[in-house]
């Protein structure tokens, strides 16, 4: 990172002198940037993403910040210190070098941060993450990956998942280069920025860990959700629905039950589709024959392989490969 970018985080801007003098919160943003609802602050969209730009600040440390949401996703990224908030009531601690990302609806309030406690604020316009974009991102396109994308991308459900990525260098040099290039405003820095995004959100989620939280009572049928598509990962090729209820330990029917409500899709359009991913994987990438590739996937009846495989890539697996070549 730039050394006046360095200087420009740790240095006390006029907001931040005002609540060190005061001892007490100023507001930091025009009134045209926000309006209240019900006690609540809610920031708008218009004013933060004026022509689809992204947006980057450093939140004001040595005052408590008060409870407000979005009407758009919001990334704190923790560049040194720690970051108390209370994200829809509840107290998370996010550390020097972890990322908070919370969905649009979620509310938070931030406890005081001292000289130390930088965080770094990235707003980025909503269709930069939409699910089909950002599931285009990985190269396996995992079932996991494809959830995941769901929950930071669909319709406000107030939740929020914090990555604990402080010894990812890559995710470190990453943010620093975008919030370097926001700062020093090269030639063309929206761009440049834009496309670190995508690279970004494949490092966290290929190669951090996180935690996901939503509202209470649906976090115990995240969770089977979770495990239901990890085992799809894992076993695709001789799962069903009785066996991967067995194995997780629930109802074969509750568990069909949740994994539709919680994805819109069936168990068994799920393992067909990690199926069909795989065959698509291994005919673009070997030279083996497509009556192998049907084997090696779990199914065993040929005209229905082809059947799904046109369905799902509107070509059958020979003219595919061919294409391809």
């Amino acid at each position: 990172m730039h050394k006046i970018v360095k200087e420009y985080l740790r240095h006390h801007n006029h907001v931040e002198e005002a609540q060190l003098n005061k001892k007490k919160f100023v507001m930091d943003i025009p009134s045209k940037s926000f309006q209240t609802a019900e006690d609540n602050m809610v920031l708008l969209r218009e004013y933060f993403l004026k022509n689809n730009s992204i947006y980057i600040s450093k939140h004001p440390r040595f005052a408590p910040y008060p409870e407000h949401s979005h009407h758009f996703l919001e990334l704190n990224y923790v560049y040194s210190g720690r970051s108390v908030q209370y994200i829809n009531r509840r107290r998370e601690v996010i550390n020097r070098g972890e990322i908070l990302l919370l969905d649009r609806g979620s509310s938070h309030a931030l406890g005081e941060h001292g000289e130390e406690d930088i965080l770094v604020n990235i707003i980025f316009p909503n269709d930069k993450v939409d699910i089909e974009w950002l599931s285009s991102l990985n190269d396996k396109n995992s079932v996991l990956f494809n959830f995941l994308a769901q929950t930071i991308a669909t319709r406000s459900r107030k939740e929020y998942l914090i990555f604990r990525c402080s010894d990812n260098d890559h995710v470190q040099m990453i943010l620093d280069q975008m919030i370097d290039k926001y700062f020093t405003e090269p030639v063309f820095a929206n761009e440049i920025i834009s496309l670190y995004i995508p690279i970004l959100f494949t490092e966290l989620i290929g190669n951090c860990k996180y935690d996901f939280y939503q509202e209470k009572k649906d976090k115990t049928n995240h969770q089977v959700v979770i495990d239901t598509l990890k085992l799809i990962e894992k076993d695709y090729t001789n799962l069903s629905l009785e066996s991967a209820a067995q194995q997780l330990g629930y109802n074969k029917n509750y568990l069909s039950n949740i994994i539709k409500k919680k994805t819109n899709e069936t168990f068994s359009e799920l393992l067909t589709k990690q199926r069909m991913k795989q065959a698509k994987f291994l005919i673009d990438n070997s030279a083996l024959p497509i009556s192998s590739i049907i084997e090696m996937i779990g199914l065993k009846n040929r005209s229905h392989f082809y059947k799904q495989f046109k369905d799902t890539y509107h070509e059958l697996p020979n003219s595919f490969r061919e294409h391809k070549k």
